[in-house]
């Protein structure tokens, strides 16, 4: 089971006969929807707008389930993630919509981008460490060198060790915050609500946290500076083309009325041409 991350007083869990459930605490109602398989073991994970599921079915057969849980609980989409011992447990950048799941007994991270348009489960690239992973746990975003663009960290433990795991994304201009990749964070240091304001079913808002050095350049910004500037160069070029394009015509139709001033008449225009009737087939 979890806790919705938004509204903090949904409480999903999930059955063996494949029934996910919404329980609102506040009034005791509950929304349900079922699976088509029926689950073993499984863990849940809530985003900002939807629910993640990883089961372990019967036959080994595991499953990456991905629900909207906004309105009224409704299954998205389905992932089969192949057959296996042990179950995948996920770890969400609830920002990014990005999860990740990792097994015990295994080397493996399987990155995938949860999006509320189809494709709704998209895989992105698979990582294998050597060796396998006894347990896995994800830092806290604010653990991320976001300017060498890390999105991810994991502590991966060992038989004999413990690792450091870090993702990536490659960047060229990494002198600027890369702000399509990091947008503002939930902040999770600090709790919203008191227990007593939460009793009361108090409204609160999420706290939002800019991950962005305060003497970094964004890439946005950048991005705007430099196409205006493209912008205002091609307009540049485009006037100056014309401006060509216009003393050139200029020019040729001067000469040619030069010539034909100088010149006079053909010959062939003096001359007469003889009467229709004379025409003959």
């Amino acid at each position: 089971m979890c806790w919705d991350v938004v509204d903090g007083y949904t409480l999903y869990l999930a059955a063996k006969s494949g029934e996910v459930i919404a329980r609102d605490t506040r009034s005791g109602t509950d929304n349900s929807v079922l699976l088509k398989c029926e689950i073993r073991s499984g863990r849940l994970c809530s985003t900002k707008d939807m629910l993640v599921l990883s089961s372990l079915g019967h036959g080994n057969t595991r499953t990456l389930h991905l629900l909207s849980c906004r309105t009224s609980l409704a299954l998205l989409e389905e992932q089969d993630l192949g057959n296996g011992t042990s179950l995948y447990l996920p770890s969400l950048d609830i920002d990014m919509n990005v999860g990740y799941l990792c097994a015990r007994g295994e080397g493996a991270f399987l990155p995938f981008e949860f999006r509320a348009s189809p494709p709704h489960i998209l895989p992105l690239t698979q990582f294998n460490t050597m060796p396998v992973q006894y347990a896995c746990s994800m830092l806290n975003k604010l653990s991320r060198d976001v300017m060498e663009v890390e999105t991810a960290k994991f502590y991966k433990l060992t038989k004999e060790s413990l690792q450091l795991i870090t993702f990536t994304v490659p960047r060229l201009r990494k002198e600027y915050f890369q702000d399509d990749l990091f947008p503002l964070a939930i902040d999770l240091s600090s709790p919203v609500l008191s227990v007593s304001s939460w009793q009361e079913e108090a409204q609160y808002k999420l706290k939002k946290k800019d991950l962005c050095p305060g003497d970094v350049k964004r890439q946005s910004e950048v991005e705007i500076v430099r196409h205006g500037s493209q912008h205002s160069k091609i307009q540049q070029e485009h006037l100056k083309y014309k401006s060509i394009e216009a003393s050139r015509d200029e020019l040729f139709n001067a000469f040619a009325e030069q010539v034909q001033q100088e010149a006079g008449p053909l010959e062939q225009d003096m001359m007469e041409g003889c009467e229709d009737e004379e025409w003959s087939d």
